[in-house]
């Protein structure tokens, strides 16, 4: 069947709408999905495609990456053994009655794309500490206990199946975003009907404090955005993908969420409660669990710190590549500003130089870290620490305290909130 689309993005929707149209047809469209790509002919073939009264082959060939010219179902043979019906031809014919409704089929695919169904997402998010409320033009986030939030906002998507993941895929973006907000890590979760009715009513909308970089974003023991978050949610929930540069910041949040976990697992499993003896002598320390989402910690050890400088590091690299055209020096075709250079600029934009210093220190001990093994933990073996030389050190020492993982986090979202409030609440910027 003639298909003719010739861009990546209109290709992949036509495909959405087309397996939508293909289960409200046949009452199923399962995959055994073995994709395969033959760069001689042309041809992609998806797998198999279950849709109850056939097990067919598809695919489709093209002519540049990302493009369907044509679309095709076979009839699985006896080579390919899965789904092969006995005494069933090994052609699918336009003539035959499953032709005819697949042609159908497709030309329902072709009419009704960018035809959504709407939805109403309501996903339960949990955090170290309960998110306040907040209300924007299209979300509400609803506290319901026990550190929990219930987010509504709405999703539209060809089906049910379709809708599952956007809203999965939604919900991550919104996590990755509270955590650089707020600097606290977040965990996907669910709610019963017993927190839905204690559930606490906030009467207004408590914000951030101006200019908040240390430790976590609270008040009144709630975690806290500020206005230009609710507004930027607002903006995220509503995108489609359709900006390249915001699905940039996104991945860079990404980034900073995932270390922010592995940062948690050093500086938020255990919490510390004195006990000051009745005689005043002496202070006896309990050590409690503050969150059973950090157990791992008990068991990876140390290399958290690795991990967390590498990804932390990462998020900066990665939001300096918006807006970033490459110029390439005309002696050795490189590029004229490297990452390093970039980055430097970037937080010497949104801080200070002495910080950017820093952190291109930072960025050259992850650098060795990745490429030669160096160690960003210390790894001395004395209780306690005794000078010693370090020829890579930046004093000529070996210091047990290589990066400050805390303020390399509290640095990183800083830039990251000042980046997004400067670029993306800018209307230019946003109708990109």
């Amino acid at each position: 069947m003639d298909i003719g689309i010739t861009d990546v993005k209109k290709s992949n929707e036509f495909l959405r709408s087309l397996w939508a149209e293909m289960a409200k047809e046949f009452g199923k469209c399962a995959w055994h999905y073995t994709p395969y790509k033959n760069k001689q002919t042309k041809i992609i073939t998806f797998g198999f495609m279950d849709i109850g009264v056939s097990v067919l082959i598809a695919g489709v060939t093209y002519k540049n990456n990302g493009s369907i010219i044509k679309l095709f179902f076979e009839y699985s043979d006896v080579s390919y053994g899965y789904g092969y019906i006995e005494g069933q031809e090994d052609k699918l014919t336009k003539e035959s009655e499953l032709g005819q409704r697949l042609i159908r089929v497709v030309r329902k695919a072709r009419r009704g794309m960018e035809k959504y169904n709407d939805y109403c997402a309501l996903p339960a998010i949990k955090s170290l500490l309960p998110l306040s409320n907040y209300e924007g033009n299209n979300f509400k986030t609803e506290y319901v206990g026990e550190n929990k939030t219930r987010i509504y906002f709405p999703v539209s998507a060809y089906d049910e199946n379709q809708v599952e993941g956007k809203i999965t895929q939604k919900t991550n973006q919104v996590m990755d975003f509270l955590s650089v907000e707020t600097n606290a890590p977040f965990w996907n979760t669910s709610n019963t009907s017993k927190e839905n009715k204690e559930k606490t009513v906030l009467t207004e909308d408590v914000y951030q404090e101006p200019d908040f970089i240390d430790g976590l974003s609270v008040k009144e023991g709630y975690l806290t955005i500020s206005e230009e978050a609710k507004d930027f949610l607002s903006y995220l929930i509503e995108s489609n993908g359709e900006n390249e540069d915001l699905q940039t910041f996104l991945n860079a949040c990404y980034h900073f969420h995932t270390a922010r976990k592995y940062d948690a697992q050093i500086h938020d499993y255990q919490g510390y409660i004195d006990h000051p003896s009745e005689d005043g002598s002496g202070v006896e320390i309990e050590i409690y669990t503050k969150n059973q989402d950090l157990k791992t910690a008990l068991v990876t050890g140390g290399s958290q710190t690795e991990i967390a400088t590498t990804l932390y590091m990462s998020a900066l690299e990665v939001v300096t590549l918006i807006g970033f055209q490459s110029e390439k020096c005309k002696v050795c075709n490189q590029d004229k500003y490297g990452i390093a250079s970039r980055v430097r600029n970037l937080v010497n934009k949104h801080l200070n130089s002495h910080i950017a210093k820093q952190l291109n220190d930072y960025y050259d001990k992850r650098s060795r870290y990745l490429h030669r093994g160096y160690m960003l933990t210390n790894n001395a073996p004395t209780g306690s620490s005794i000078p010693l030389l370090d020829i890579d050190g930046e004093n000529g020492c070996d210091f047990p305290v290589r990066v400050s993982l805390i303020n390399l986090r509290e640095y990183t979202s800083y830039i990251l909130r000042a980046f997004y409030k400067e670029y993306f609440l800018n209307k230019e910027n946003i109708e990109k």
